[in-house]
């Protein structure tokens, strides 16, 4: 490999078909083998100084692109609030009834793509942009009980979001056991369901 003259070398041990599988990301992307591999590092470094693995920093971006791959709009707090007031005077039940289904397919989705797609949804849950202040899971065996609270949500907005978990849960094989809405505090009681049809009946 040729490199910059001002940095010493070290030669590393790897597996051939890992670096042919290198050489040819590295010469899609019109970089030299060395240049490739001595970013791919500099990221790792980098990862490790915020106290992440390169794994955990990956990971957590497949988590949160799921959102964009969903078509996802993010919209002003205020604004979403404003349209959500509005409209749930007039079709409280069913915009409750388009946010199951769309948790719902995030469920689904979720199912095919991760290994883990309860756990995924969680950290999604998480991640910021629900507003939540703390999410907790406690499961044991084929139960879970969820808890969300959000010092910020208003009522409305919490039975929404209430609904779109309800949906992803039960597409990802749970059932409601019991559940608990308040303004900004959501509790969900699920247990494992057997294998069932895609369509399930909904209730609010």
């Amino acid at each position: 490999m040729s490199g910059k003259g001002s940095r010493k070398q070290k030669l590393i041990r790897a597996p051939s078909d890992l670096v042919s599988k290198l050489s040819r990301e590295a010469a899609s992307q019109g970089k030299t083998l060395y240049s490739y591999v001595t970013e791919i590092f500099e990221q790792a470094t980098r990862a490790y100084e915020m106290n992440r693995s390169l794994k955990e920093v990956l990971d957590t971006f497949e988590v949160l692109d799921v959102p964009k791959e969903a078509g996802t709009v993010y919209t002003p707090k205020d604004v979403l609030d404003y349209l959500i007031q509005k409209t749930f005077r007039e079709n409280g039940e069913e915009l409750q009834q388009m946010w199951y289904h769309a948790g719902k397919w995030y469920g689904t989705y979720l199912k095919e793509k991760f290994e883990q797609p309860f756990e995924t949804f969680l950290q999604l849950l998480q991640d910021g942009k629900w507003d939540l202040n703390e999410v907790t899971m406690n499961k044991s065996d084929e139960k879970i009980v969820l808890k969300c609270v959000s010092a910020f949500i208003s009522q409305e907005r919490s039975l929404l979001l209430q609904n779109f978990i309800e949906g992803a849960a039960h597409s990802l094989g749970y059932k409601t056991q019991e559940k608990n809405c308040f303004k900004g505090i959501i509790r969900l009681a699920l247990f494992k369901s057997e294998p069932q049809g895609l369509e399930e009946q909904y209730s609010v």
